[in-house]
């Protein structure tokens, strides 16, 4: 009975989405070009395990153990900035409340600051008295802090967390042209812990760049003086279409992109001009992209679905990767991560937001699960069921998908969740866990647990 429920809802799904029934002679047009991409098995194989020797008899996860801690009065939290050293951060919006780290979650420290921003004119000038970021990313060993302003697209501004202020502001310019970006990311997956660490990339609808903070005056910015330029070292101008809407990097430095019309693109860490490998989409927009350290999985975000990829084929008895190769007709056939629906229901059907891998920064650390937000839920997968799963469930136009997750419920809409660094895994007997932290608006929560 299930079965045939699920059936009807996923053909509805499908009709809703793309405004023709899965079954019709416009489905096997209008998917081409995906089934393409992704059939390169026969149709008996399409269900089978992504990775065989992945452990299938693991459990889903064991006991979760949660403890609360609730937010300072004021401004609900925003979002969170998560540090593989000694603290992490709640993000409030111009405050930012100091967590530190520990085995297996964080505890708060009491501490709260604001960025002092840099004086502009005349040294008597007030400036502006704080500082609000809409993206933020830990650099220098985690000692200073990379910013976004939605009032100043094109202005990236440089932190010291030690003594809470800005300590300079650059411009996003190319050919004398400011640049406005609507994203940022690390160059690499473990770059947040590196001193010295001077490039990162930048994002907005039709472009893709390389950015280098180095400023070839070779001076620190004082107050008044005009902004530095952050140099562009790499990338590309799309003239339109590309309507990129988010990014990831991998260990090596290999990037994802994901766009509003479903696209997902990876990029070689030796050019950011040309995808290697452009995966087609289903007609949702990506709204959030990882990529596992060693550069072997990608996952998607969508309102209705995580998709889980795999990067690397077999050509010719190599293995490949579709980041440095061209992957189209060899991938496997990708795996969809949806909630059963009578879960959709509990959820009120709210998006995923935010699909994570478990964070690792180094190749001898393996990443164990996959979550995200849905509401005010946090939905836990075990990445090696997935990876291991034989599964019977197929949903839009085909495409096999597993329901086969833990649900965490909150008092409210879940505003992020994140995994703690690899190096916070609570152990037990020997054996290894994870650490989540989640927060909503006015509680921020650690949720742990063994394999």
């Amino acid at each position: 009975m299930l079965r045939h429920m699920l059936r009807f809802m996923q053909d509805d799904v499908f009709q809703n989405t793309y405004g023709f029934s899965r079954d019709s002679s416009k489905a096997a047009k209008e998917l081409g070009d995906f089934k393409n991409m992704f059939f390169n098995a026969e149709a008996g194989e399409a269900a089978a395990p992504m990775e065989v020797d992945a452990s299938p008899d693991r459990p889903a996860i064991g006991e979760l153990r949660e403890k609360s801690t609730p937010a300072k009065a004021g401004t609900p939290i925003e979002g969170m900035v998560i540090g593989a050293n000694r603290n992490s951060y709640l993000r409030r919006g111009a405050a930012f409340d100091v967590m530190k780290n520990v085995e297996a979650g964080v505890e708060d420290t009491g501490i709260t600051f604001s960025f002092t921003p840099l004086k502009r004119g005349a040294p008597a000038s007030p400036g502006t008295p704080t500082f609000t970021p809409s993206k933020v990313l830990l650099a220098n060993g985690e000692r200073t802090m990379n910013m976004l302003s939605p009032g100043a697209s094109s202005k990236l501004f440089h932190a010291d967390v030690e003594y809470q202020k800005v300590v300079s502001e650059w411009t996003f310019q190319k050919d004398e042209v400011d640049i406005p970006q609507a994203d940022i990311a690390h160059d690499h997956k473990a770059s947040q812990l590196e001193d010295g660490a001077n490039t990162l990339l930048g994002l907005d609808a039709n472009r893709l760049c390389k950015w280098d903070l180095r400023d070839p005056r070779g001076v620190v910015q004082e107050a008044g003086d005009a902004s530095p330029i952050v140099q562009w070292t790499g990338g590309k101008d799309f003239a339109r279409g590309t309507n990129f809407s988010c990014m990831a990097t991998s260990g090596a430095g290999h990037v994802v992109v994901g766009s509003k019309d479903g696209k997902i693109r990876l990029y070689s860490s030796k050019t950011l001009t040309q995808a290697k490998t452009s995966i087609p989409g289903l007609g949702k927009a990506i709204t959030a992209v990882d990529v596992t350290y060693d550069g072997q999985w990608v996952l998607a975000t969508t309102d209705d679905y995580l998709m889980v990829i795999k990067s690397t084929f077999g050509d010719d008895g190599q293995q490949k990767s579709a980041f440095t190769d061209r992957g189209g007709g060899k991938l496997a056939m990708p795996r969809l991560l949806r909630l059963k629906p009578e879960d959709r229901l509990v959820t009120g059907g709210k998006p995923f937001k935010n699909g994570r891998f478990t964070w690792v920064t180094e190749a001898a650390s393996q990443e164990r699960w996959v979550v995200a937000s849905c509401g005010k839920y946090t939905v836990i997968w075990n990445f090696r069921r997935v990876k291991s799963a034989v599964t019977s469930n197929t949903s839009f136009g085909g495409l096999p998908t597993m329901m086969d997750y833990v649900l965490s419920a909150k008092d409210e809409d879940v505003v992020d969740s994140n995994f703690l660094h690899d190096r916070y895994a609570p152990t037990s007997g020997g054996a290894k866990g994870d650490a989540l932290m989640v927060a909503t608006p006015h509680k921020v929560f650690t949720l742990a647990g063994e394999d």
